[in-house]
């Protein structure tokens, strides 16, 4: 593509001489010397790869052509897609009244047999409006017994003491006798699965969505180093109340990023769920006036980052975040430091129908 390209701007001259054009102040052509420097970074062109025309003429020709008669087969297959749509909006709906259904049952839970994970459900003690929470973490914690300093270090948590120190002092009904220290240990998780139920826009019949929070692991003989995954979720404002649908409301979510999912050792006193320490955005309340997405920059609290110390059933779903650059990208951005380096942020609502059903 770059040979292709010399070759063009050696040789565009000859246009100009012969009075095609008089300049080649075109943005499709500017936009051409980006065209390899976007592939290395994020991938094939959209448009490029066909793979999904492929895969969508499988079901709109093919599939619709054998299930005519082979005569007059256009009105037929037409006919036969309208059904297959019907049907797929009405198996939709039907799973989310069946979702909704189990919702209501008391105490209950979403069990997935033969998995090596489980699922928590039911309402938390106490609460006025009790809902169905649903997440699984592994049974087994990925680090067991790690102690505050590594916590601080490998998760980037330098306010974990005090910042748990204030969520237990808020949350718990007894106030533990000794209170977080920096000697204490912790089981952590390094990956935490969010159920949002059945999609009414896709039908599918469940969807999980896997929230990772693991540290970077350096490069060890053959194997190269991993970077840290720390992903950005919709969480829950502790102001409101737990909805009773998991659905985003740009009122009363909040965007934040996870930094560790840990559980609370014995001696601090017993919650339902694990917690989660996490790093606050500001509201959902600007939207940029060319693509209509939220946006948004992190949270400050005296000169450094709001974090937070948050039930793990106050998350709603995962988040994606698109970092803002000028007209230059910086050069040092990766695909692992831009949420790190980056000022301000789009909320990609277009990640999914349901997303984009939600935010907008």
């Amino acid at each position: 593509m770059e040979e292709c390209l010399k070759t063009f701007h050696s040789h565009k001259d000859v246009l100009v001489e012969l009075q095609v054009r008089e300049d080649f102040n075109v943005p499709k052509i500017h936009s051409l010397k980006h065209y390899v420097s976007s592939i290395h970074a994020l991938g094939s062109a959209d448009g490029y790869n066909t793979e999904y025309p492929e895969c969508l003429h499988i079901d709109y020709a093919k599939e619709g052509y054998r299930a005519s008669n082979k005569r007059d087969y256009v009105e037929q297959m037409a006919l036969w897609l309208q059904r297959q749509e019907a049907m797929h909006y009405k198996s939709a709906y039907l799973a989310w009244r069946k979702s909704r259904a189990d919702h209501d049952l008391p105490g209950a839970s979403l069990q997935i047999p033969g998995s090596s994970f489980y699922l928590k459900g039911g309402s938390r003690p106490n609460t006025p409006m009790p809902v169905n929470t649903r997440y699984k973490v592994a049974k087994n914690p990925s680090r067991r017994q790690i102690s505050v300093a590594l916590i601080e270090s490998d998760y980037n948590t330098p306010e974990f003491i005090p910042t748990l120190q204030h969520f237990l002092a808020s949350n718990l009904d007894r106030r533990p006798a000794i209170p977080p220290r920096p000697c204490d240990r912790f089981d952590v998780y390094n990956h935490l699965y969010i159920d949002t139920g059945p999609s009414v826009a896709m039908g599918h019949t469940r969807t999980v969505h896997k929230i990772r929070t693991s540290p970077k692991v350096g490069a060890r003989g053959r194997k190269v180093q991993v970077p840290a995954k720390f992903d950005t979720v919709f969480v829950q404002g502790g102001d409101h109340p737990r909805m009773a649908t998991v659905v985003v409301n740009s009122a009363c979510a909040r965007v934040a990023q996870v930094r560790v999912v840990f559980k609370l050792p014995d001696h601090l006193g017993t919650y339902p769920y694990p917690l989660a320490y996490v790093e606050c955005f500001t509201a959902l309340q600007r939207r940029d006036p060319v693509s209509g997405l939220y946006v948004i920059t992190r949270s400050t609290c005296n000169h450094s980052r709001n974090v937070s110390v948050i039930s793990v059933d106050r998350i709603i779903r995962p988040c994606h975040l698109q970092a803002r650059c000028g007209k230059e990208i910086s050069r040092d951005w990766t695909a692992a430091s831009a949420i790190e380096k980056a000022n301000s942020f789009y909320v990609n609502s277009y990640i999914d129908l349901d997303m984009f059903l939600s935010l907008e």
